[in-house]
């Protein structure tokens, strides 16, 4: 949105941003009804003076949010909010200078936009506390990475095991010797074929936990004489994170149906 010289509010940010946040809001608002999950930042160009030794100065300055905001319903009221902490924090900046005795003022504000991407949640990655009943089991090894590589991290903390801290990333090597080309990350179970057959070390079983029970999800192939990883893959929404089962008896000893079909199969 340009801001014409006969716009009324173009000197006033509050008030421009008052009379003009439901125009913002419906253009968010048209971006998720056709892109459904869209990441929004808000911004402003803004033109500001000073008068020095008798000269007026200029200068433009944009202003943007700091933080993505990330929609995938309409939600007229949370997209406003978004809007005003956007304008309060450009008048906390502005504000800032002024008792810093800049001197500068706003002239007027140029442009108004709003920027919309598409965003597609990724579905899996970062750490995810164990559910209740699943922790009573002491069971897992739950790697609490902050990134999207909770495979790494599940697979590192089966093959190099630790003593105390051992849901610490800080406890386990990088450099951990598999080979991950090719290997998308978050990794969807359908990979860990993949990522075994280029490691001849590698047999990965994979359970999931849906309505507070045991499930499987995949049992390794490979050879008997290659140790078995088993790794739990847990979810919630749209996120799912993988861990290390390092007491496989212990997961499924009140899964009487799964003990006996598999038992053998998976420890």
């Amino acid at each position: 949105m340009t801001v014409s010289e006969t716009n009324p509010n173009r000197r006033d940010i509050f008030r421009f941003a008052r009379v003009n946040k439901e125009k913002f809001a419906d253009l968010v608002e048209q971006a998720i009804l056709e892109l459904r999950n869209i990441r929004v930042g808000f911004g402003l160009e803004v033109k500001f003076s000073i008068e020095r030794n008798g000269e007026m100065q200029t200068m433009k300055h944009y202003f943007k949010s700091n933080t993505p905001l990330i929609f995938n319903r309409y939600d007229k009221e949370e997209i406003k909010e978004g809007f005003d902490e956007f304008i309060e924090t450009i008048e906390g900046e502005i504000q800032s200078w002024s008792e810093r005795g800049s001197g500068w003022v706003v002239e007027k504000i140029n442009m108004a936009y709003v920027n919309v991407a598409n965003y597609e949640p990724l579905r899996g990655g970062t750490y995810l506390p164990l559910p209740a009943n699943l922790a009573k089991k002491k069971a897992i090894i739950n790697v609490q990475n902050r990134d999207n590589e909770c495979l790494k991290w599940a697979l590192r903390a089966a093959l190099f095991p630790v003593g105390k801290n051992a849901q610490r990333p800080i406890k386990y090597p990088v450099n951990d010797g598999i080979n991950y080309t090719g290997i998308d990350f978050p990794t969807p179970v359908g990979q860990i074929g993949k990522l075994e057959a280029q490691n001849s070390n590698l047999a990965i079983n994979v359970f999931g936990w849906e309505n507070n029970r045991v499930s499987v999800y995949r049992v390794s192939k490979k050879e008997v004489n290659v140790p078995r990883i088993s790794l739990m893959l847990i979810e919630s929404g749209m996120t799912q994170h993988y861990c290390y089962v390092k007491r496989v008896s212990a997961l499924l000893f009140d899964q009487t149906k799964i003990n006996m079909n598999m038992q053998n199969t998976i420890a």
